[in-house]
């Protein structure tokens, strides 16, 4: 019996011992499972500073974002703009004084050698120096470069082109875009031939569904940027990371300054559809009307934005930032907007075509798609309507100022 027992309580003794062993290996294992994980997170959060959420700053043991100073984490990267208009030149300039690497790709080579020899753009913004301290900034207008350029890991695209020649663009170039490459998307504009937005059409055109992509929008005329006044734009992402990728990219703190927005469809929407709102401003300003009549127009105008952008899936609360009310104001009320004088023009009698012969504007193509969304909304929008159907000239300005003045008297609807 002793001995059966002593027998017992070895194998007893070993069990344990086995059992502590095993249960230590385990927790050292968890252990160091954990300290893989906090050592990523602290890597994350020193690429996203601020925008880690409360539960992720605690299980870094400390809130870091309290130690982190605003310039960490900004890093060299390479930027290829495609396009060099007055837009896409601006953009260029604001990425090269966040000290990167930025290259701006043309077709025309006449541009290109000026922009890399004297420092400027002979076709627009031609006044302004291209020469960025602490930054570096070539044109190039190969094709066989532009693929060598975008070939660079982690390199960020900034689209510059005009909507509407934008999906052809990237369907007709899919091959040299790289699957993992942000794209940036700059145009403010729907797309006419398919009647959707930008992000759509560029997803259709790439035929992929996993690019990832960046809408930045917001009140922003080159020049004033080029000149260097305080300008506030807003970068929004369905992936959150990619919208603080191009904040800390283009905002410099001292005359740019990037918001971020997890709202796509609100961001598109309210670059997009401020254009033909333009044009009925302009046609305002043509008429001889006031600013009673101005600001009545962009209050009344931001309400039935609000109404489309919520039935098309986006946050009404956007339209009231940057890319909304922000932009509207912006191009309704000054005379550099080519949508506004635009709607000068044809108020007084120009045509459409005639009008469109130097220049794009975006609010004649996005005036169509907007009465698409609304009809398929369900949507009434007699502001939208009024000029949809003054630009195609099926109404008389008088016959608009009488449909719109003449409606039945209401409560003027509450915002939210």
């Amino acid at each position: 019996m002793a001995k059966g027992f002593k027998r017992g309580d070895s194998s007893l003794s070993l069990l344990a011992s086995g059992t502590l062993s095993f249960g230590f290996g385990v927790f050292v294992a968890i252990h160091l499972m954990r300290l893989r994980d906090r050592e990523r997170l602290r890597r994350a959060c020193s690429r996203t500073k601020k925008h880690l959420v409360k539960g992720q700053r605690a299980a870094l043991g400390v809130d870091l974002t309290n130690y982190i100073p605003i310039f960490l984490g900004k890093s060299k990267q390479k930027v290829v703009v495609l396009g060099a208009g007055a837009f896409g030149t601006a953009m260029a300039f604001a990425a090269a004084q966040g000290g990167n690497e930025v290259v701006i790709y043309m077709r025309d080579e006449e541009q290109c050698a000026v922009i890399n020899s004297e420092h400027r753009n002979p076709k627009y913004l031609s006044d302004f120096s291209l020469h960025v301290e602490g930054g570096e900034m070539r044109g190039i207008c190969k094709l066989d470069s532009l693929k060598e350029e975008l070939s660079t890991p982690g390199v960020v695209i900034i689209h510059a082109l005009p909507c509407q020649l934008t999906p052809p663009w990237f369907s007709a170039h899919k091959d040299i875009i790289p699957n993992d490459a942000l794209i940036c998307v700059t145009a403010k504009g729907l797309y006419l031939e398919t009647e959707q937005l930008m992000g759509h059409a560029i997803l259709d055109a790439l035929d992929r569904a996993d690019q990832p992509l960046a809408f930045l929008s917001g009140p922003s005329f080159a020049e004033e940027i080029m000149k260097g006044n305080p300008t506030t734009l807003v970068v929004a992402s369905d992936e959150m990371f990619q919208a603080v990728r191009i904040q800390n990219l283009m905002s410099n703190f001292k005359t740019l300054r990037v918001f971020t927005c997890d709202d796509p469809v609100g961001v598109q929407l309210g670059g997009a559809l401020k254009n033909p709102l333009a044009v009925g401003a302009g046609m305002i300003s043509g008429l001889g009307f006031g600013t009673n009549t101005l600001s009545a127009m962009v209050t009344r105008a931001s309400h039935e934005l609000r109404q489309l952008c919520t039935a098309m899936g986006g946050n009404p609360r956007t339209i009231d930032g940057l890319a909304g009310i922000g932009d509207l104001m912006l191009t309704c009320f000054s005379s550099q907007s080519r949508n506004q004088r635009c709607g000068q023009r044809l108020i007084k009698g120009e045509k459409v075509e005639d009008i469109q012969k130097n220049c794009t504007v975006e609010g004649i193509a996005t005036a169509d798609v907007a009465i698409v969304y609304a009809d398929m909304c369900g949507l009434e929008l007699p502001i939208f309507r009024c000029v949809h159907a003054l630009i195609h000239k099926k109404i008389t300005p008088d016959e608009a100022v009488l449909d719109l003045m003449g409606r039945r008297s209401r409560k003027e609807p509450n915002v939210f």
